[in-house]
């Protein structure tokens, strides 16, 4: 997290608790400030049990009869696709209702237990339906295609869209945190600050997004504007005109905060509770939403936090859950605690059984048969999706370190 500041004074009976005095001694007026909308845009709920065996025919043979068609999934059609490289083997999108399910893990064959599936809903999805009536039908997807049937973790985007402020143009440079990889984008020019994670900026402070995707990442962004660029406008003026003070002809500045399933894990371990779907999280999220506006900060000195950020981290519930006295932190468990070799290891005995399907002599045929019934086929292509690549990337390596041998002879 973000080294600490103090937070302003703020008035304490009912009236004046809308009010803060900032570092200078300024009266600041809270009213002008609103969150139009807050909630969940995205959820991804995993699952690992055992394939369904005439579910999985059906929708291998719709993938392979041709581009477009579809299969029903509790009344439903979806669109079979390829899953490239998401790591698993198929993708089913049905657009109306909002859900694209990732099914058929590339790591497992459909005959054993395995992570076969995630569901990624979409905003048109979670808009109408509270969390546990999420939570109950990304379960019956599941048992739709799954026996023994396990959640097995869960990655959700926090949102807030907010009028009344608008961010400075150097909020890059401003913000208190722990990204540091900086990448402006303005116009033609570009400017790079090569560090660990990631800070972007597109055009005239109109879109900033910090940390990295297989992290806790911050976006900010007009969300007008993106909605004219994504053609979402049907979707969230509805929802902005619910709220009594929102005003048509102003910007609105999303902010977001997207959790990967990982660093969800992370808090779970860290503050003590259990992170293995939705409803795990729900009365959590106000602790995450206030983790998180703590670690990407705006500070109006080394030493104060500015009063509208101050206000949004406090203020700010989600689905009127209470706020719970937790001390929510992250804790990190390496590979091997959780009983997973490291890539390092992984990687030693890739190059071993490499080096001995060469000497033997095998073909490749031959050696990427054993190399899959060899135990470390999961880890090894589960290393390589992490670092951009996928289970073609493990074969052209194979092939390469075989044609070695092959040249040595």
């Amino acid at each position: 997290m973000a080294k600490k500041t103090k937070d302003n004074e703020r008035g304490q009976d009912k009236y004046f608790s809308n009010f803060m005095v900032d570092h200078k001694g300024d009266l600041v007026d809270l009213f002008k400030y609103r969150v139009i909308h807050s909630g969940l845009d995205t959820v991804r709920q995993l699952y690992a049990g055992l394939v369904i065996p005439s579910m999985y025919s059906e929708i291998e043979k719709s993938y392979e009869d041709g581009f477009g068609l579809t299969v029903e999934i509790l009344g439903f059609k979806f669109i079979v696709s390829s899953g490239g490289k998401s790591g698993y083997r198929y993708i089913l999108k049905n657009n109306n209702i909002g859900l694209v399910i990732m099914f058929g893990s590339q790591f497992t064959e459909p005959n054993y237990s395995g992570d076969h599936l995630k569901i990624q809903t979409s905003p048109i999805y979670t808009l109408s339906r509270d969390i546990e009536q999420v939570q109950k039908h990304l379960d019956d997807f599941a048992e739709a295609l799954l026996t023994q049937v396990i959640h097995t973790g869960v990655a959700v985007h926090l949102c807030a869209d907010v009028q009344g402020w608008v961010p400075p143009s150097d909020l890059d440079s401003r913000l208190t945190t722990k990204a540091r990889r900086i990448v402006r984008h303005s116009g033609p020019s570009q400017i790079n600050y090569e560090f660990s994670d990631v800070s972007v900026v597109y055009g005239k402070a109109e879109s900033f997004t910090f940390g990295s995707a297989g992290s806790l990442q911050f976006n900010l962004y007009d969300k007008r504007k993106a909605n004219k660029n994504k053609n979402e406008g049907d979707i969230w003026e509805p929802v902005w005109l619910m709220h009594p003070k929102y005003d048509i002809e102003a910007p609105v500045f999303r902010f977001e905060f997207r959790f990967h399933h990982n660093i969800v894990n992370q808090f779970a371990n860290g503050s003590g509770f259990q992170a293995d779907k939705l409803t795990d999280i729900k009365e959590h999220l106000n602790g995450l939403w206030r983790y998180s506006m703590d670690n990407f900060r705006l500070d109006d000195t080394k030493t104060y936090i500015n009063p509208f950020w101050q206000w949004l981290r406090d203020d700010l519930k989600f689905y009127d859950m209470p706020k719970l006295e937790i001390d929510y932190k992250r804790e990190y468990k390496s590979p091997l605690e959780q009983g997973r070799p490291s890539n390092r290891a992984i990687s030693i005995c890739f190059g071993q059984l490499c080096s001995i399907y060469g000497r033997n002599g095998y073909s490749m045929n031959k050696a990427s048969n054993h190399l899959q019934k060899s135990g470390i086929w999961e880890n090894l292509v589960e290393m390589y999706i992490d670092r951009g690549g996928s289970s073609d990337d493990v074969f052209i390596d194979l092939e390469l370190k075989l044609s070695r041998f092959v040249e040595a002879a």
